[in-house]
């Protein structure tokens, strides 16, 4: 399993492998982890240790060194000429930053980028340029050289059966694609997120040099692999779209899902109900931005319509600095907003626990879904979704889950929130049914079908190698 994100690295993405290495143990594979060492993390990664018991003991991790010359070229230029990179202000004071900054009108969100468009300088445009070269296909491209190495001396030392390889970052992908060539092994490569086309990539790709290079690798990969999984059916679409039919046959959705682990050992306290609670667990970044949303609900609290003495709103995890200014844009929301810094994901468990309403931002993409609303799910606990058309709106609206909105529609959004409260005033939020999502998104379940295709793809292999055997003979 080739798998840049691994524990305790706590980024997006790490629970789906973590629960498929968990529960495919059990069914009889001996899984080797190849992923990158801790001391070699970019700085301010998350890092969740718990994670770490999750991991069976029979499961081999091998960790390897990362590359940093380029970082270190481009930091020591800076420091030649007096200029040490300032670092980025840490989320984590964000919430104190809240209590000293004054509010900020957002009628000028619009504009912001256009002030931002300055003539760049020779040096400017050229550390661009060598940027993207050297982060293609994307910027831990640094693990490979290290990565392949060991994969090759490891599949010399276990004979390996099969390959895994779980993306992004895509540097996943280019590892196993590069083993697959010298090894002949089959291969199943699970995209977590859409690559070439992701619709909150577009205006950073379309038309630079990486753009380009992710259209060409990501075919490659399409094209060399056995199977590939892609985690909602409206991905799958796309894909098949693209690339035909005749690949098309070999492309399987595994969705996301919920470790029930995680749920039969956690114990909840019993919550008051003096107010509303809502939580919007997860990392903000892009186009993650919670503005018109606190547009809305601003609003709401100006007119009286929802008292700030009946409602808490809480967003627990990293929060990316250029969205600090929606968080300070509303005096109003100062005094119900509770800003928590990045907790471990059993923290998380417990802040989404402690809520009414749990709440998913998912603008700009209807291809993909955030892995907390399976959380969420397990949770039983009312959902309001501020997502377009497409597989998130789909997974709240099949199952009943409860409220889907579009991320423009500031009026839709004040009805929803009104309905919430009202609803609350009268005695509290009702649970939704959940409609068959619990069998559905178990993560045991789940895994159980990745083992079904990891097995179809070495017979599959297997066949092949035995057909090219009878032509050598005859």
């Amino acid at each position: 399993m080739v798998a840049y994100i691994f524990p305790p690295l706590a980024r997006a993405g790490v629970h789906r492998t973590v629960r498929f290495v968990r529960y495919l143990a059990p069914l009889g594979w001996d899984i080797t982890v190849l992923t990158a060492d801790e001391a070699h993390y970019p700085f301010n990664s998350p890092v969740d240790r718990e994670l770490l018991k999750k991991i069976p003991a029979t499961v081999k991790v091998e960790s390897t060194k990362i590359f940093h010359g380029t970082t270190k070229l481009f930091s020591l230029k800076s420091r030649v000429n007096g200029k040490a990179p300032a670092p980025k202000p840490a989320a984590e004071k964000l919430a104190e930053n809240l209590k000293t900054a004054p509010p900020k009108n957002n009628s000028n969100r619009e504009d912001a980028p256009a002030s931002r468009k300055k003539r760049r300088s020779l040096w400017q445009r050229s550390k661009d340029l060598i940027s993207d070269l050297t982060t293609i296909p994307d910027k831990e491209v640094n693990w490979l050289p290290y990565a392949l190495r060991a994969a090759l001396r490891l599949h010399r030392r276990e004979n390996f059966d099969v390959i895994y390889s779980t993306a992004p970052p895509f540097t996943g992908h280019l590892i196993a694609y590069l083993v697959k060539k010298f090894t002949g092994l089959p291969w199943v490569a699970d995209f977590r997120d859409p690559w070439a086309r992701a619709p909150w990539k577009a205006d950073l790709m379309e038309g630079t040099i990486r753009g380009r290079a992710a259209e060409v690798l990501e075919a490659k990969f399409v094209h060399a692999a056995d199977r590939v999984i892609l985690n909602t059916e409206w991905a799958a679409n796309d894909f098949a779209k693209f690339y035909g039919d005749a690949a098309a046959k070999k492309f399987v959705v595994i969705p996301n899902g919920f470790d029930p682990e995680d749920f039969s050992t956690l114990n909840f306290p019993p919550k008051p109900s003096r107010k509303l609670v809502m939580t919007h667990t997860g990392s903000l970044y892009r186009k993650r931005d919670p503005g018109h949303f606190f547009e809305a609900l601003g609003k709401l609290l100006a007119t009286g319509q929802i008292k700030s003495a009946e409602i808490e709103l809480r967003f627990v995890g990293g929060i990316a600095p250029e969205l600090y200014s929606s968080f300070q844009y509303a005096e109003a929301l100062q005094k119900i907003l509770r800003v928590i810094p990045p907790v471990s994901h059993r923290e998380a468990l417990v802040f989404q626990a402690d809520s009414d309403v749990l709440l998913i931002l998912q603008p700009g993409t209807s291809v993909s879904i955030p892995g907390k609303i399976f959380e969420y799910i397990a949770m039983r606990k009312k959902i309001l979704a501020l997502t377009p058309a497409g597989a998130t709106a789909d997974v709240v609206r099949n199952h009943r889950l409860g409220l889907v909105l579009d991320p423009e529609d500031l009026a839709g959004i004040q009805r929803a929130l009104l309905q919430l409260v009202e609803e609350f005033r009268r005695g509290g939020i009702t649970a939704p049914a959940v409609d068959g999502a619990f069998h559905k998104y178990d993560g045991v379940t789940l895994t159980r079908e990745l083992h079904d295709e990891l097995l179809r793809c070495m017979k599959k292999n297997s066949r092949a190698n035995s057909d090219s055997a009878l032509k050598i003979e005859n």
